[in-house]
């Protein structure tokens, strides 16, 4: 059954070009500025921002404009019915709203723009299970519905070498923030619908690793876990949490879904590592 709902995301996800082609998905792209020089995010590698960080340039990010959005809706809009344009959390980034203004202008009534609550392969995971949802011949307001219920069953848990890029950004409170580099701990913070949070502290790396663990473990009486594991820097831990979570039980879907997109690890910063965590 062929699909009547349109997909447009932003680059935060993660979401790769062989996906998006094959599930004809349109990705409206933000910018990185390093050091004065603006990047697309999605068509450069990365590991550029880690570096930047590395060496203390000054980075910064911006979000598409309405015209982008406009642009993607009407390329959608010749091959389906209706669209839904699914963004970064508003409380985030500005490019919900810069999503919501383009479809304003536009004047389509079927055009519906959501904001995920969430961001990288947590919002990526939304977008997977959507048009696994809409291949089914489920109809747009269908498909918004269980927009709702994905975004009730997930969160990100991550943590991060420093909380200063957080604060300087206003996405974590200041007293927070003073806390945990005072102590020098490893601050463990938590996204959910929209809302960031520092949850937790530990001492090291390894009490990271355990407490990830003792949240995916809480979660198995619910259903079906899923674990998707991201990162700045940090391959070889992402590789050794995944390690840790299979062994709770081998039939939770894990995943490595890479690097962090390069607009988000902008603003997480060095040490970033993280899993969006849901059941379904």
């Amino acid at each position: 059954m062929k699909r009547t709902v349109g997909i447009v995301v932003d680059s935060t996800f993660g979401i790769d070009q062989a996906f998006s082609r094959k599930h004809d998905i349109t990705v409206v792209p933000l910018k990185v500025i390093i050091d004065g020089k603006e990047y697309v995010d999605g068509s450069f590698d990365p590991s550029l921002v880690v570096r930047a960080l590395q060496n203390k340039l000054e980075v910064k990010t911006s979000q598409p404009s309405p015209e982008q959005f406009i642009h993607a809706f009407e390329e959608q809009l010749k091959r389906y019915e209706s669209v839904i344009c699914i963004t970064l959390s508003k409380t985030l980034s500005g490019t919900y709203n810069s999503a919501n203004l383009g479809k304003t202008i536009l004047e389509h009534p079927k055009v519906y723009v959501i904001d995920s609550e969430s961001t990288i392969n947590g919002a990526g995971y939304m977008t997977e299970k959507l048009i696994e949802f809409l291949d089914e011949g489920h109809d747009v307001h269908q498909g918004l519905n269980r927009l709702e219920q994905l975004k009730s069953k997930g969160s990100i848990i991550f943590t991060i070498d420093n909380l200063q890029a957080l604060i300087k950004s206003g996405r974590i409170g200041k007293i927070q923030a003073v806390i945990g580099n005072i102590l020098k701990i490893k601050p463990i913070l938590r996204f959910k619908q929209g809302v960031l949070e520092l949850e937790h502290k530990v001492r090291n790396f390894n009490n990271v690793i355990l407490y990830l663990v003792e949240q995916t473990q809480k979660l198995i009486s619910q259903g079906q876990v899923i674990v998707r594991i991201a990162y700045v820097d940090q391959s070889i831990q992402a590789k050794e949490l995944e390690h840790e979570i299979y062994r709770i039980d081998d039939s939770i879907d894990i995943k490595i879904t890479g690097v962090i997109s390069a607009v988000v690890s902008a603003h997480v910063g060095l040490g970033g590592l993280g899993i969006y965590l849901a059941y379904e």
